[in-house]
């Protein structure tokens, strides 16, 4: 059979590696162009890789925000004349 032929195998796999190359030269130049952009609108691309401060630094500006929402439910709660609740529950589900 043809397509079992070490010399269609061979052509099959150097036509899928020009189609990566192919690819990767694309993206490099659109990703020139339009990385600068996206940057500029603060929106991530692939190359942009968070280190360990930037997701610290996320970590803790979402842990300010969790005390925010939590003090402004209780004070909304204390204006309802409510109890305030300390803590969210952690799960909708019963335990069973």
């Amino acid at each position: 059979m043809g397509t079992a032929s070490p010399a269609f195998v061979n052509l099959r796999a150097v036509g899928i590696m020009a189609r990566r190359a192919a690819a990767g030269a694309v993206a490099r130049v659109v990703g020139g162009v339009f990385g600068p952009v996206l940057r500029a609108a603060n929106v991530p691309t692939r190359d942009d890789v968070p280190s360990r401060e930037d997701v610290r630094r996320l970590s803790r500006q979402v842990a300010t925000l969790t005390g925010e929402v939590r003090a402004l439910s209780v004070a909304q709660q204390e204006s309802r004349g409510r109890p305030a609740v300390s803590e969210p529950p952690k799960s909708r589900r019963r335990p069973g």
